[in-house]
C-alpha cells in the first residue's frame, strides 16, 4: 500500500511514545509507549516522528517527519516496530530518541463518558466548593492511575484521576471539578 506522505496535512498530532532503542541488527526499533495498555500503533498508515522538545508543545506536521510502520508488536514493556525504508541498525539509530505520534483524526472515538487524557491539558480545575485550583499542564501515569499536574503560578497540585476525586469533566466548558480527598490540597 502506497501513501503520499507529503500532500496531506495530518492536523494535530498526538504523541504515542518514545523510540528508545534498536532491536537486533535488521532495523527494528523499540518504542516505549506512553500508555502501556494501549494497542500497538497501526501499520500501513502514515505516522510521524518528532524531537521530544517539539512533542512538549502542540505537534503538527510542520515539525514532524512522516513514516509508515510495516509491523508493530508488543515485546515485554515495549513495542517492536519495523519502519518502511529502515533495514539496518545504522538507519534505525537515526530515529532514536524521537517521539512517535499519530494524527488526532486517526484516534478511535472515545467511548461515551470517556475522554483522552491529552484533551484535559489547558482545562481549569475547580473543587466541588467552587475554589479554582489552577490549569492542567500535563499528566503522567504512576502505574496505578493517571495523575493530572495542575499549576497555579508557582503552586503545583497532583490530582489522581480516580472516580473518588474527579467528579466532572466538561470538555466544552473547559473545566474539571474534583472532590479533594483529605490531605490532597495540603502543601
Amino acid at each position: 500500500m502506497k501513501h503520499d506522505l507529503h500532500t496531506s496535512s495530518p492536523g494535530r498530532l498526538i504523541p504515542l511514545g518514545e523510540i528508545v532503542g534498536t532491536h537486533g541488527v535488521g532495523g527494528l526499533l523499540r518504542l516505549h509507549p506512553y500508555e502501556p495498555s494501549a494497542s500497538p500503533p497501526s501499520t500501513g498508515r502514515p505516522l510521524y516522528v518528532a524531537s521530544p522538545s517539539m512533542a512538549a508543545t502542540e505537534l503538527s506536521a510542520a515539525c514532524a517527519r512522516a513514516i509508515v510502520l510495516e509491523d508493530a508488536r508488543p515485546h515485554g514493556n515495549v513495542v517492536l516496530m519495523r519502519v518502511a525504508g529502515i533495514r539496518s541498525i545504522e538507519d534505525a539509530k537515526t530515529l532514536l530518541g524521537l517521539v512517535l505520534a499519530i494524527p488526532e483524526a486517526d484516534l478511535p472515538s472515545a467511548a461515551p463518558g470517556e475522554v483522552y487524557v491529552y484533551q484535559l491539558a489547558g482545562l481549569e480545575v475547580f473543587t466541588n466548593a467552587g475554589e479554582r485550583l489552577g490549569t492542567i499542564e500535563r499528566s503522567f501515569s504512576n502505574g496505578a492511575n493517571e495523575v493530572l499536574v495542575v499549576q497555579d503560578g508557582a503552586r503545583e497540585i497532583l490530582i489522581p484521576m480516580i472516580a473518588d476525586v474527579v467528579r466532572t469533566i466538561d470538555l466544552p466548558g473547559r473545566r474539571v471539578v474534583i472532590e479533594p480527598m483529605p490531605g490532597l490540597l495540603d502543601s
